[in-house]
């Protein structure tokens, strides 16, 4: 909660810069039934990134028995983790896991490996989205400091990249993540339940979970539909910001946002505060203040600053909502998801 406030201060600091009365004689000047047109269809561009996050998710376990009905709302709910925890994009996944291990009732080893290979999925097109960026940023004269960072998010992925393929090759490693995750989630009374309990079997997990990522992260199936579904995700995430411009009538340059969205999106990974909140809208504002004006058309703080709230507002708090609801549907089986039948957990495993 305090780190929650700490966003919402970033942001209002950041209202705080801007001069407010553009921002209004720009929003009185909207057509309002255009407004509602771009609305719809970026509601519509959300809930095709959520749903393409879930058929992926499904295809890494596609040599496993789970149903697309469980998977959805499972998907949603790590949407909101995702939002609500300081833990980068990625603090929904051990949620994930959990979910799918009980209302699908496969082995927590298998779920857990395919909420890794499922993140993993995503390097590739990151990878390109970045290689793309640099491209547009030395052609066009931006600064080169832009560029470097460009360079060193790509190292950064370059060294995840090696470490899950390590991990699937090589046991020891695997052993340690395992045990890293479990210290982790041993300080939180809900889990910690299960990582005491689990401690016995420790090398029997480790062994199933080698095995689950092999059979998932070795399926050339998997790999080429995860990725092709990944590169549609990042298409679709370029043009939500684009279009959350366009609904307000500003006009910014393709290439502009693709640099944008690549750079906050690979910010965003690291575990500072709460969906990024704060940290993502500052980022975004002042990128689009120093890359804009060399594409041609330069746009104003301001407008970056409605740009981006625009787009904030369907990926942060549209995937809250819907998350929330897909929370209180599977709490509809709240005994067959949190409850623990007898030997239930040993027995799944």
């Amino acid at each position: 909660m305090i780190l929650f406030l700490v966003g919402v201060i970033l942001i209002v600091l950041l209202l705080h810069t801007l001069d407010i009365k553009q921002i209004e004689g720009k929003l009185v000047k909207m057509p309002k039934q255009e407004l509602l047109s771009y609305l719809t269809g970026l509601f519509i561009i959300q809930l095709a990134v959520m749903l393409l996050s879930a058929l992926k998710w499904r295809i890494v376990l596609r040599n496993s028995q789970v149903s697309m009905k469980n998977i959805i709302p499972a998907t949603f709910v790590g949407y909101l983790v995702n939002n609500i925890t300081p833990v980068g994009l990625a603090g929904g996944e051990p949620i994930r896991a959990y979910i799918l291990y009980k209302t699908d009732r496969i082995s927590m080893p298998t779920s857990a490996s395919s909420v890794i290979v499922d993140l993993f999925l995503e390097i590739f097109p990151i990878f390109i989205m970045i290689l793309a960026s640099i491209g547009i940023v030395l052609s066009s004269g931006v600064p080169l400091e832009v560029s470097v960072l460009l360079l060193v998010m790509m190292l950064i992925l370059a060294v995840l990249f090696a470490a899950v393929v390590s991990i699937v090759y090589h046991k020891p490693y695997s052993s340690s993540l395992l045990r890293i995750i479990g210290k982790i989630i041993s300080v939180t009374p809900f889990f910690r339940r299960y990582s005491e309990r689990l401690g016995d079997e420790f090398e029997d997990i480790t062994h199933r979970f080698d095995e689950a990522m092999k059979l998932q992260l070795l399926d050339n199936q998997i790999i080429i539909q995860g990725v092709f579904i990944s590169s549609l995700v990042w298409i679709l995430r370029v043009v939500r910001l684009y279009v959350s411009f366009l609904a307000l009538g500003v006009e910014v340059a393709l290439p502009t946002v693709v640099v944008v969205e690549t750079m906050v999106s690979a910010v965003s990974f690291l575990p500072l505060l709460p969906g990024a909140m704060g940290i993502w809208e500052w980022t975004s504002v002042e990128l689009f203040s120093i890359v804009s004006p060399y594409s041609g058309i330069s746009i104003t703080r301001e407008y970056a600053a409605m740009g981006t709230l625009m787009n904030r507002v369907f990926l942060y708090l549209i995937p809250c909502v819907i998350g929330v609801l897909a929370a209180f549907y599977l709490g509809l089986n709240i005994s067959r998801i949190t409850g623990e039948d007898k030997g239930g957990l040993e027995e799944s495993i």
